[in-house]
């Protein structure tokens, strides 16, 4: 197996591009399949670019904050909770 389809993400899209064919072709040519499209994806320049594009960014935060008081939390001099 190669290693670009350690990836889930990755090995989701190549899954999806050799499903037409699990019904025609052998769980091994299936797999020789997989392995050639990702030794493509490593070795083309064109195809290694589309799929660091295609590939969706990675958000540290999910964007949710706390608003509000917390309680204990301290308190500056116009009675609101530091941060607020």
């Amino acid at each position: 197996m190669h290693p670009l389809l350690d990836d889930p993400w990755v090995k989701a899209r190549i899954d999806a591009a050799v499903a037409p064919y699990q019904k025609l072709l052998s769980p091994e040519d299936l797999d020789f399949m997989r392995d050639e499209l990702a030794e493509l994806l490593v070795r083309d320049e064109r195809a290694a670019r589309a799929l660091r594009r295609a590939r969706p960014r990675d958000v540290d935060a999910s964007g949710e904050a706390f608003v509000g008081r917390i309680d204990g939390a301290p308190v500056n001099g116009r009675g609101r909770a530091v941060g607020e």
